[in-house]
C-alpha cells in the first residue's frame, strides 16, 4: 500500500497494489508545476486509489493534446495527483506528495524533449520525446 498527502495533511490518499508506471514528466506544465526540469509520478488504476479530504482543481491542455486535470488541496494549495484524458481510468500521484518517498521507483521519463539541459534526473531511465505509443 502506498499513502501520501498535501502538505497541511488535509487531502489524503491511499493507493492499493503495485503501480502500473513510475516516471519523470519533464513537459513545461509540470516544470511550472513542480518548480524544476519534472515532476515524478506514479500510475494507478482509479479503482485502487481513495482519497480524503477536499480537493480544488484546475484543467489544461497537456502535451498530448488532450486534458490533463490537477488536484490540489483547497488549504495549503499542494498539487497531489492528477488524471489525463489519454489515460481513462487512471490516475497520476504525484511522487512528492509520497509519505515514504522511497516507495518511488521511476522506469520512464516522457516529454524529454522539453527537458532542460541541467536536469539529469532521467539518467539511465527509458525515454520518450513524447508520450509511448500503446
Amino acid at each position: 500500500m502506498i499513502t501520501g498527502g498535501c502538505l497541511c495533511g488535509a487531502l489524503r490518499y491511499r493507493a492499493e497494489g503495485e503501480p502500473r508506471f513510475q516516471g519523470l514528466c519533464h513537459c513545461r506544465n509540470c516544470q511550472r508545476l513542480g518548480g524544476g526540469g519534472h515532476v515524478g509520478w506514479l500510475t494507478f488504476a482509479a479503482h485502487s486509489v481513495t482519497f480524503d479530504g477536499e480537493t480544488r482543481s484546475y484543467a489544461t491542455t497537456g502535451g498530448s493534446g488532450g486534458t490533463a486535470t490537477r488536484f490540489s488541496c483547497p488549504t495549503c494549495l499542494s498539487t497531489v495527483y492528477g488524471t489525463a484524458e489519454v489515460m481513462p481510468g487512471l490516475v497520476n500521484l504525484y511522487a512528492g506528495s509520497l509519505d515514504d518517498t522511497a516507495q518511488f521507483k521511476p522506469q520512464i521519463a516522457i516529454f524529454t524533449r522539453s527537458r532542460p539541459p541541467w536536469d539529469d534526473s532521467s539518467r539511465g531511465l527509458t525515454c520518450f520525446e513524447t508520450v509511448p505509443q500503446r
